[in-house]
């Protein structure tokens, strides 16, 4: 299956429940996916090592005896780790990334600024950001800011259960599975 788009996830902002979801769904379409970060993070690390040996694996079970070639055969899941600081890891997907991509965040002004440069940007709940409602999102976040800086109680996101999980789940398939078909 021929990929016309790749993955971006800001894995510094995504659980690693979901992680998992997108790692085992890259996996499956062939996607080129790049989780960007500050740190290193263990369990893509190692699905990266074991996709790469699944795949050299496969080409050595189909005949081939070319090493060179089965060694240079690796995963397309990334990880790319940015030096720390403010905006680091999203300053590297919106300089990186390009239209068709799918981008995967939690970070509100990072998902309007991928918007901008024609990309396709859901939440770790699931949500699908859009130009219509990328603003309303931004208003609101700098009010709940606003709010917390006067010590004003704003009920903060819930923690992620297995709805959220089943919620990103299903919406994170549907939109590939819409990108596959565009």
């Amino acid at each position: 299956m021929a990929m016309y788009f790749d993955i971006w996830v800001d894995a510094d902002s995504v659980p690693k429940n979901l992680r998992q979801i997108i790692l085992k769904a890259a996996a499956r379409i062939g996607a080129t996916c790049r989780f960007v970060a500050d740190r290193e993070l263990p369990d893509v690390k190692q699905f990266i090592a074991d996709d790469t040996f699944r795949q050299r694996q496969a080409l050595r079970e189909q005949g081939t005896t070319d090493e060179t070639a089965i060694r240079a055969t690796k995963s397309k899941v990334s990880m790319v780790v940015v030096k720390t600081g403010a905006n680091s890891a999203d300053d590297y997907i919106v300089e990186t990334a390009q239209s068709p991509s799918l981008c995967i965040t939690h970070d509100i002004p990072l998902a309007a600024r991928l918007l901008e440069k024609g990309c396709t940007v859901i939440d770790d709940r699931g949500s699908e950001y859009t130009d219509a409602d990328i603003r309303t999102r931004l208003s609101d976040r700098l009010v709940n800011q606003e709010l917390r800086s006067w010590g004003v109680f704003v009920q903060q996101q819930s923690k992620m259960d297995g709805r959220n999980q089943k919620a990103f789940s299903d919406n994170f398939d549907t939109v590939i599975t819409r990108m596959l078909k565009a």
